[in-house]
């Protein structure tokens, strides 16, 4: 009796370990398709502006920034970019983050974030060291690793990970980038962070050519 017990024990041990090494597997598998697929269900469209300094206000308010009267302003030595973004798709707890590349540079410069808006009103910028995955997972997105890039220009807008929604975003290219004239030369990165802050997927989205 004693032996047979000695088996029976040594038989669920074995197959527990199986399970939870199966388990493990499975998460694995999962998160590995999360980041090549997870933004496949999200469709996300871009508009650029590229205003002179003193019109950075009336091309936000012309995206949908309701009130740039005391919250938007150009700056005559660094070139701002003004983007509007649309998506639909499932509604998600956590955010979306966004993040503007300028692929003129190798790897894609960061562009340094302004500020946004959105349905619930101001957004404001954000960056987080969980975001470092992402140079990690994605090769066009190398530039946003700490140590390819100066740390105060990584960051992008927040917003709520919404299952239709709109944000207008405003960036700084930066006072040593030559002038951009083709907002196409930019990409967005449409990303997922979770409500634990973890980033969890990234989408790229090319940005049309000026009209």
């Amino acid at each position: 009796m004693g032996r047979h017990g000695a088996r029976l024990r040594w038989v669920v041990a074995l197959v527990s370990v199986t399970v939870a090494v199966l388990a493990t597997v499975d998460r694995f598998v999962d998160r590995e398709r999360e980041w090549a697929h997870g933004g496949d269900q999200v469709a996300v469209t871009v508009e650029a502006r590229l205003p002179e300094p003193d019109q950075v206000p009336g091309a936000a308010t012309a995206l949908g920034w309701p009130d740039t009267q005391n919250q938007v302003r150009g700056d005559p030595e660094n070139q701002s970019v003004v983007l509007r973004l649309r998506w639909s798709g499932p509604s998600r707890a956590g955010r979306y983050q966004v993040i503007l590349l300028d692929s003129r540079d190798t790897p894609a410069r960061v562009v340094r974030p302004y500020g946004g808006w959105d349905a619930a009103g101001g957004t404001g910028r954000s960056w987080a060291g969980a975001y470092e995955a992402l140079s990690e997972r994605y090769g066009w997105l190398a530039g946003t690793a700490a140590d390819s890039a100066d740390p105060a220009d990584l960051g992008g807008v927040p917003t709520r990970a919404v299952g239709d929604g709109s944000l207008v975003a405003i960036f700084r290219l930066g006072r040593d980038s030559l002038p951009l004239t083709d907002p196409s030369r930019l990409v967005v990165a449409f990303c997922y962070v979770a409500p634990d802050g973890e980033v969890r997927w990234a989408k790229r989205v090319p940005v049309p050519a000026a009209p």
